[in-house]
C-alpha cells in the first residue's frame, strides 16, 4: 500500500500503471465509490495508466483509497494522509498589505500575517535576518493572527522582515517588505501554499516511471517594480529529476494568456525581467523543467510597473545661479526651490559648514516628486556660512553647495578689552577684530570713554579698521575710566566692547635695592624695602628676578610675591648670582631695582644633622645574610664634614681593624665589611662630630646562617625491644630564621656497610622527639640529627648507642596542674609528682595551648623542667589558655597530663564601687520601678552592668530580678503579687566579680494615685496663629498615678490620623505637618486615670489665601449689555479678612479668563458690554494680605439681545424703479494682528434695494457665533474675530448682492505667533 501524505488544501493525485489499456476500472473511499465531478474530483486513464486527482483535499479526505479493476480482482491500495501545516490566506493577506500603503514616518507600523493550521503554531520574526528584539518590536501571536508593532517607524526600520510558521506538520516563511520610495510603501511577497504529495511507501509498481520535477514551492520577491530595472528574486525549489532550469511566464499588460519572459539557472537568486510597459499590472509564475517536462507553476501576485527609476538631477541652471556668494539683508527670510528629476523619490539631506541640519524652527526644507526647497526665516548673522545638498535614491545621489552671505551691521568687536601701560595721566587698551565683518567691509573703530562720575559717553576718535589698539590721554589722577569700541560698516555700528572701570593711577616706584639675608651652599634669602612711592595705588606684590653673570634674567619664584623677602633654592655652590626685584599695584608693575654686587652661594657652619626621615629609615632592621659584603651608610648634612666613630654593641671598632672600611663622603658616612658572619649582628652606633656639634644615629644589623646543631645530648624517652624514642633539644642558634624542620636518621652499631636512613621528620611546635619501630631485640642502634631554616642544614646531633631492650616502664599521667598568679602577660602553673613507673623522674615537659588553636607548644624550649612549678610568660592579653605536664624517666615520657581550667590572661580587676541614691519612683498593683545614681569611681570599659535583687519580707534569700547585667540606671520589676512587701538592692559587676550592694526600706507593692497634671513649657501660648504649609508641633509634659490616657482631638474628633503624636516618659507630642485652612480650629488635649483627668485647650489659625467666594448670583440682561452679579463672601478668610476681590470672564470659545475688573471691594459688580449672542462665564476671585486664593466660576450665561415689537407703517408710493446694483464703496484693507488678540474687518456697501451681506473664509461660508461676530449698520459691514490663532490666517471675503448686481471686497488676515513671526 502506498501512502499519499498531503497538507489541508493542496492537490493529492493518485496513480497506477497496469499491464495494458485493456483493464477497467474504478476508484474507492473507504469502500464507497468515487466519481468524476469535473472540478474537485478528477478521474483519467492514459493508455494504460489510470490517475484519480482531488485538486483541494481537506480532512474528510484522509482514509484508504483504492483502484479496483472490473474483471480479474485486481486492487491498487492507497493510504492518504491529510496533514494541517500553517497555512495563508491569499485574500486575508492581501487586505493586511493594503492596511500599510498609506506608511509614513513617524507613525506606527503594525504588519500582521493571518494564518491557520493545526494548533499549536508557533510564530518567529525576524528583521534583515537577525531577531527581532522585543525591545524595539511588540510581538502577539493569537490562534489565527501574529503581529509586529513599530510605534515610531522611521527610515531606519526599513528592510525585510520575516515571520517562521511552524506546527508538527511543517513550517512556513512569509518575507514582507517594508521600504520608502516617492510613497511610502509594504510590499507582502504572495504566497502560495500548494498541496504537496508525499509518497512515503510503494507496495506496486507497474510499468516504468518517469518523474517531472514538482512544482516550486516558496516566495516570489520583487526587487525593483520599476520598468527599467524590474528585478524579480526567490526563494524555491522542486523536487524531481535533475532540473535544468526554472522558466518565468508572465500575463497581463495588454496582452492575453501567459508568456515565457525570462529563465533562471538552480542557484541563481535573482532575474531581470525586460520590455514590461509602465503602468501595467502583471502577475508571474516560475515552473520547474527538466528532461520529463515542466512542473505545475508557483504564481505571484498581481503589481504594477512603476515608471522608470534614475538617480537624481538637478536643475543645471539653478545650480549656475547660485555659484556666487547670496548676498542677503539680515532680518528677510531666504527660499530656495530647486528642480530636478530622478525616480523614486529622493531624501534631501542640508548640511551647514560640514554639519547636518534639522528641518526645526527657522529652518525647513520639503522634496516633492519635482523639486526640493530649503528655507531660513528671520535671518541673521549666525546664518552665514557654506551650505550644501546631498539628493540621493536607491538608485544614486548628487549634490550642489553654495555660499550665504547675511548684510547687516559687523558684530561687537572681540573681547575681553585687554588694558596696558596704566598711568595716572594715560592708559591704552587693545581688542580684537569681530567675529563678522556683516558682509561689508570694515570702515573703522569708534572709541569712547566715560568717567566714573560722568553719565555720558565721550567720543575719543575713530580709528582705521587696521587698528587693534589705542592710548587714552588727559586722565584725572584718582579717577576710574570705562571705554567702548564699536565697529562700523555701511549697515551701522555694531554693539560696543566695554571694558571694566579702571583706576587712573601709575605704577609704583622702585623698592630698596636688594640684599642677602640667610645665604647657603644652595639658596640665598633676598630682602629689599618698600617703594618711597606707590603711584597712587597700594603695591599689592612684588617680582624678584635673577641671572647669573653674563645671561638672561629669569623670575624667581615662578608667581609673584606678596611680603619684601623671598628664599631661591636649588642654586650652584660657590657660583655668583645677581638679583632685581619691582612692585606691582593695580595699574602694573614698576621699575627694577637692582643688587649693588653679586651674591655668592656659600654655606655657614653647621652641626651635624641626620634628618627625622633619615633616622626613621635607620630604624628598621638591615638583613644580610653570612658571607655577604655588608655595607650600613647614614646619611648627614653639617659644615665643615662630619666624622664618624663607629662601634658595634657599645664596643668601638678600631679605625685600624683591617676587616672594617670607614668612609666619610659629602653627604653621608658609610662602614662596611665583607664576609659577614652571625657574630657581626646587633646594634651598631655611630658618632658624627664636626667644630660645631656631634649627632648620633644606631642602626640594627641582623646577619642569618644555617642553624646550629640541635641541642644535645640526644635522650633515651622509652627503650623496649619493640621501639626505641629519642629526645633533643632546639638549636641554642636557629642562624636567625625560624626552623623549619627536624630529620632523623638510624643506623645499627657495628655494622660498618649500613649507611645512615631516615626514620622521620619534626616539624615545630611538635614535640622535638622520634619513635623508632622495627627493632631487633639486644640490638644497639645511633641517632643522628640536624635541623633546617630557609638558608639550608646544620650539622648533625650524634646520639650514643642505643640498645633496644625492655628495662623500665613511663611513669603515670599527671594530674591536672594548678593555675596561679594570672595577669595580662603571665602566670604560674603548679602540679603533683606521680607515679614514677620504678625510675626516678627525669624531668617535666609544660605545653601550652591557646583556645582556638589546635597545637599545644611546649614551655621551656621543649626542655625539661626538674621543679613541679614554672612560670609562664608571653601570654597575649585577654586571649584563653589551657596547660598540660607531661613526666619523663629513663622509660621514657609517660601519658599527656589532665589539662588545667581554661584561664584568661588579664591583669586583676578590682570590683566595683556601689551606686547610690536607690529610690522607688513609682508604684502599681504588680510592679515597682526603682532608679539609681552611679558612682563616680566607676569605670565605664571595664563594667559589665547592674543586677536587681529582691528579697521577700521574713526571708533570707535574694533572688535576681534580671537574667543579664543591665547597664541603665532605672529598672521596673514586674510579676510582684498586689500587698506583698520586699527589700530591693542593686549590686554592680565587672570582671573582678560583684561589688557593694545598695538597698531601700522596706516597700509595699501597692498602686500610686495622683490626678493628672498637663503643663506646656514657657513658650506656650493659647492662641497660635501659623503660615500655610508649615508644621505644628504642640508638646507638653503629662504626669499622674497610674499613667494617665493621652487624647488629642480637635472638635471631638482624633488626630491619630490627620498627625502624628508620640507619648512616652511623660511627654506628648502632636506634630501635623503641610497645614492647610481646614486644619485652623480648636484642639484639646486630655489626659485620665483612675484618679481624675485634666485638659488643656489651644486655638490654631492656619493663614492662608481665601476660599473661593459662594453663591455667585447673576442678575438680569440689561438693554445696554451690562449684568449686575453678586457673590458671598468666603466661608474660610484664610485667617485674615478679605481685602478685595478680582473679577474675570470668558466666553465659551475662549480657554482662559480675562480680567474685568480687579480690586472690588464689596460684594457686587456691574459688568458691561457683553455682546449679544455670546456666551460667557464669570469667575470671583478672593485675595488678603497672603494673597490670591482659588476663583470661583458662576454658571454658563448666554446673552440675547431683547428686542421692542416689530411695527410696520403702510407707505403710499408712486411705482417707480430706484433700483440700483450693488457694490462696494469702501474695500477691505488686510490685517495684522498678535496671536489671542481680535481683528475687525470694516467694508462700506451700497446698492438698491439694500444688497444681502454675506461673509466668506477661503471661499468658505462664515455665519454668526462665539468666533464670529457680523454686523451691518446702514451699510457699514462689520467682521469681527475673536481670539485669533495660526488657524485664523487666510483671505476674508465680503459679498454684497441685490437682484440688480453683485459686488466684492478681499483682504487677508495675518496673526504673528509666540515666535514673532507672521503666519
Amino acid at each position: 500500500m502506498s501512502e499519499i501524505v498531503v497538507a489541508k488544501g493542496g492537490k493529492a493525485t493518485f496513480s497506477c500503471e497496469l499491464p495494458d489499456s485493456s483493464y477497467q476500472g474504478f476508484w474507492t473511499k473507504n469502500g464507497s465509490n468515487l466519481n468524476d465531478d469535473g472540478k474537485r474530483i478528477i478521474i483519467s486513464q492514459s493508455g494504460a495508466e489510470h490517475t484519480l486527482v482531488i485538486t483541494s483535499t481537506d480532512s474528510l479526505d484522509a482514509g484508504k483509497i483504492s483502484f479496483k479493476t472490473n474483471s480479474g480482482g485486481v486492487e491498487v491500495p492507497f493510504q492518504l494522509i491529510v496533514t494541517e501545516p500553517p497555512t495563508i490566506d491569499p485574500v486575508q493577506f492581501e487586505k493586511a498589505s493594503q492596511a500599510l500603503s498609506e506608511l509614513k514616518t513617524g507613525s506606527p507600523m503594525v504588519l500582521r500575517v493571518p494564518f491557520s493550521g493545526e494548533a499549536p503554531i508557533t510564530a518567529s520574526w525576524t528583521v534583515n535576518g537577525k531577531a527581532a528584539s522585543g525591545g524595539h518590536y511588540n510581538i502577539k501571536t493569537t490562534q489565527s493572527e501574529t503581529s509586529l508593532t513599530l510605534s515610531n517607524f522611521q527610515e531606519a526600520d526599513c528592510g525585510t522582515y520575516e515571520v517562521l510558521l511552524k506546527n508538527k506538520f511543517g513550517e512556513m516563511r512569509i518575507p514582507v517588505n517594508v521600504s520608502l520610495s516617492d510613497v511610502s510603501k509594504v510590499s507582502f511577497e504572495s504566497v502560495s501554499v500548494p498541496g504537496q504529495t508525499v509518497q512515503k511507501s510503494s507496495t506496486m509498481v507497474i510499468g516504468q516511471d518517469v518523474e517531472i520535477p514538482s512544482k516550486p514551492t516558496g516566495n516570489i520577491k520583487f526587487d525593483n517594480m520599476a520598468a527599467n530595472h524590474f528585478t524579480i528574486s526567490f526563494i524555491t525549489t522542486s523536487k524531481g529529476g535533475d532540473i535544468a532550469e526554472y522558466v518565468i511566464e508572465k500575463s497581463g499588460g495588454g496582452a492575453n494568456g501567459w508568456q515565457k519572459c525570462a529563465t533562471f539557472k538552480p542557484g541563481e537568486k535573482a532575474v531581470k525581467i525586460d520590455g514590461l510597459n509602465e503602468g501595467k499590472r502583471y502577475t508571474f509564475r516560475i515552473r520547474a523543467a527538466n528532461a520529463a517536462g515542466e512542473s505545475e507553476a508557483l504564481e505571484s501576485r498581481a503589481v504594477t510597473v512603476q515608471k522608470p527609476s534614475q538617480s537624481p538631477i538637478l536643475d543645471a541652471g539653478v545650480l549656475e545661479k547660485l555659484k556666487g556668494d547670496q548676498c542677503l539683508k539680515s532680518g528677510k527670510d531666504f527660499r530656495l526651490k530647486i528642480p530636478y528629476v530622478g525616480f523614486p523619490l529622493p531624501i534631501a539631506q542640508w548640511s551647514k559648514d560640514g554639519k547636518k541640519l534639522n528641518a526645526k524652527g527657522r529652518i525647513s526644507s520639503e522634496t516633492s516628486d519635482k523639486d526640493t526647497s530649503f528655507a531660513i526665516a528671520g535671518l541673521g548673522a549666525e546664518d552665514t556660512g557654506e551650505y550644501s545638498l546631498l539628493l540621493k535614491n536607491k538608485q544614486g545621489s548628487t549634490n550642489a553647495s553654495f555660499k550665504i552671505v547675511i548684510i547687516d551691521a559687523p558684530s561687537q568687536p572681540g573681547g575681553p578689552m585687554e588694558m596696558s601701560n596704566v598711568t595716572s595721566t594715560e592708559m591704552s587698551f587693545s581688542w580684537k577684530p569681530p567675529k563678522s565683518d556683516g558682509g561689508k567691509p570694515l570702515q573703522g573703530y569708534i572709541v569712547d570713554r566715560k568717567d566714573s562720575k560722568s553719565p555720558r559717553w565721550t567720543e575719543l576718535e575713530r580709528v582705521s579698521p587696521d587698528t587693534l589698539s589705542y592710548t587714552s590721554t588727559g586722565l584725572t589722577k584718582g579717577l576710574k575710566y570705562s571705554f567702548r569700541v564699536r565697529a562700523y560698516n555701511d549697515e551701522g555700528e555694531s554693539k560696543p566692547l566695554l571694558s571694566q572701570l579702571v583706576l587712573a593711577s601709575g605704577p609704583p616706584g622702585p623698592p630698596g635695592k636688594p640684599t642677602p639675608g640667610k645665604v647657603t651652599s644652595s639658596s640665598i634669602q633676598v630682602t629689599w624695602s618698600e617703594p618711597q612711592n606707590d603711584g597712587g595705588s597700594p603695591v599689592t606684590a612684588y617680582y624678584l628676578e635673577m641671572r647669573e653673570a653674563g645671561q638672561d634674567w629669569n623670575m624667581v619664584p615662578s608667581s609673584h610675591v606678596k611680603g619684601m623677602s623671598a628664599n631661591v633654592d636649588n642654586l650652584v655652590p660657590e657660583n655668583e648670582y645677581e638679583f632685581r626685584v619691582c612692585g606691582k599695584n593695580s595699574t602694573g608693575k614698576g621699575p627694577w631695582s637692582e643688587t649693588e654686587k653679586p651674591i655668592t652661594a656659600m654655606d655657614s657652619p653647621e652641626p651635624p644633622v641626620i634628618s627625622e626621615s633619615a633616622k626613621e629609615n635607620l630604624a628598621a632592621p638591615v638583613n644580610f645574610k653570612a658571607g655577604d659584603d655588608v655595607s650600613l651608610k647614614v646619611p648627614v648634612s653639617g659644615i665643615p664634614r662630619p666624622t664618624a666613630v663607629w662601634s658595634l654593641n657599645g664596643k668601638p671598632i678600631p679605625p685600624n681593624d683591617k676587616r672594617f672600611v670607614l668612609v666619610a663622603s659629602k653627604g653621608e658616612a658609610e662602614l662596611k665589611f665583607t664576609d659577614a658572619k652571625r657574630s657581626d649582628g646587633g646594634k651598631y652606633s655611630v658618632v658624627l662630630q664636626n667644630s660645631e656639634g656631634e649627632a648620633k644615629a644606631d642602626l640594627n644589623l641582623k646577619v642569618t646562617d644555617v642553624p646550629l646543631a640541635p641541642g644535645g645530648p640526644v635522650k633515651v624517652i622509652k627503650a623496649s625491644s619493640k621501639a626505641l624514642t629519642i629526645g633533643w633539644a632546639p638549636p641554642s642558634d636557629d642562624g636567625g630564621l625560624h626552623v623549619t624542620q627536624y630529620l632523623v636518621e638510624r643506623k645499627t652499631c657495628g655494622d660498618v656497610m649500613e649507611e645512615w636512613s631516615r626514620i622521620g621528620k619534626v616539624f615545630p611546635g611538635e614535640d622535638l622527639k622520634m619513635t623508632s619501630d622495627h627493632v631487633d631485640k639486644g640490638t644497639s642502634y645511633q641517632f643522628r640529627i640536624n635541623c633546617q631554616n630557609s638558608l639550608g642544614n646544620s650539622p648533625y646531633l650524634t646520639s650514643a648507642d642505643v640498645l633496644a631492650d625492655d628495662k623500665y616502664k613511663p611513669p603515670a599521667a599527671v594530674d591536672a596542674p594548678t593555675v596561679s598568679d594570672v595577669t595580662k602577660t603571665s602566670c604560674v602553673v603548679t602540679w603533683t609528682e606521680p607515679d614514677d613507673g620504678g625510675s626516678a623522674i627525669n624531668g617535666y615537659t609544660l605545653e601550652t595551648k591557646r583556645i582556638g588553636r589546635r597545637n599545644w607548644v611546649p614551655e621551656n624550649s621543649g626542655r625539661l623542667i626538674s621543679d613541679k612549678t614554672y612560670k609562664v610568660k608571653d601570654l597575649s592579653k585577654d586571649c584563653e589558655y589551657q596547660f598540660r605536664v607531661t613526666a619523663e624517666n629513663e622509660g621514657g615520657s609517660g601519658p599527656h597530663g589532665k589539662e588545667s581550667e581554661i584561664i584568661t590572661a588579664k591583669d586583676p580587676i578590682p570590683p566595683p564601687p556601689p551606686p547610690t541614691d536607690l529610690d522607688v519612683v513609682d508604684k502599681t498593683d504588680k510592679s515597682i520601678s526603682l532608679t539609681w545614681t552611679a558612682s563616680k569611681d566607676l569605670e565605664p570599659i571595664l563594667f559589665n552592668g547592674y543586677y536587681v535583687e529582691r528579697r521577700k519580707d521574713g526571708a533570707n534569700e535574694w533572688i535576681k530580678c534580671n537574667e543579664f547585667p543591665i547597664r541603665s540606671n532605672k529598672y521596673k520589676v514586674t510579676g510582684l503579687p498586689n500587698g506583698e512587701k520586699y527589700f530591693f538592692r542593686v549590686r554592680p559587676i565587672n570582671d573582678g566579680g560583684y561589688g557593694q550592694a545598695c538597698g531601700t526600706s522596706l516597700v509595699e507593692v501597692k498602686q500610686l494615685h495622683e490626678k493628672p497634671k498637663i503643663s506646656f513649657d514657657s513658650s506656650f501660648q493659647q492662641k497660635i496663629e501659623v503660615p500655610a504649609s508649615s508644621t505644628l508641633r504642640l508638646l507638653a509634659s503629662v504626669s499622674g498615678k497610674p499613667t494617665p490616657v493621652v487624647r488629642w482631638t480637635k472638635q471631638g474628633t482624633d488626630l491619630d490620623k490627620r498627625g502624628v503624636i508620640l507619648t512616652q516618659n511623660g511627654v506628648t507630642q502632636l506634630t501635623i505637618r503641610n497645614l492647610a485652612k481646614s486644619d485652623s480650629g480648636t484642639y484639646e488635649l486630655s489626659a485620665d486615670n483612675p484618679s481624675g483627668s485634666m485638659k488643656k485647650i489651644v486655638s490654631l489659625v492656619v493663614k492662608d489665601a481665601p476660599d473661593p467666594p459662594c453663591n455667585i448670583k447673576l442678575g438680569e440682561i440689561q438693554d445696554d449689555g451690562s449684568l449686575l452679579i453678586s457673590w458671598d463672601p468666603p466661608l474660610n478668610n484664610g485667617g485674615t479678612a478679605v481685602k478685595h476681590y478680582c473679577i474675570q470672564k470668558r466666553d465659551a470659545y475662549s480657554r482662559s479668563f480675562q480680567t474685568i475688573k480687579d480690586k472690588v471691594t464689596g460684594t457686587s459688580y456691574l459688568v458691561r458690554d457683553l455682546k449679544p449672542g455670546c456666551t460667557y462665564y464669570f469667575r470671583i476671585i478672593a485675595e488678603n494680605e497672603l494673597g490670591r486664593g482659588d476663583g470661583s466660576q458662576s454658571n454658563l450665561l448666554t446673552v440675547i439681545q431683547k428686542r421692542g415689537p416689530l411695527r410696520i407703517e403702510k407707505m403710499s408710493y408712486d411705482k417707480m424703479n430706484l433700483s440700483k446694483p450693488a457694490k462696494i464703496s469702501l474695500a477691505l484693507k488686510p490685517i495684522k494682528v498678535n496671536e489671542r488678540a481680535t481683528a475687525k474687518f470694516t467694508c462700506a456697501a451700497a446698492g438698491k434695494p439694500d444688497p444681502e451681506i454675506t461673509w466668506y473664509k477661503d471661499n468658505i461660508r462664515i455665519r454668526a457665533n462665539n468666533k464670529y461676530s457680523i454686523l451691518n449698520n446702514y451699510g457699514v459691514c462689520t467682521l469681527t474675530i475673536f481670539d485669533c490663532r495660526s488657524r485664523d490666517v487666510g483671505m476674508y471675503k465680503c459679498e454684497v448682492a441685490n437682484p440688480t448686481g453683485k459686488a466684492v471686497s478681499e483682504a487677508n488676515l495675518s496673526v504673528l505667533s509666540n515666535g514673532g513671526r507672521y503666519n
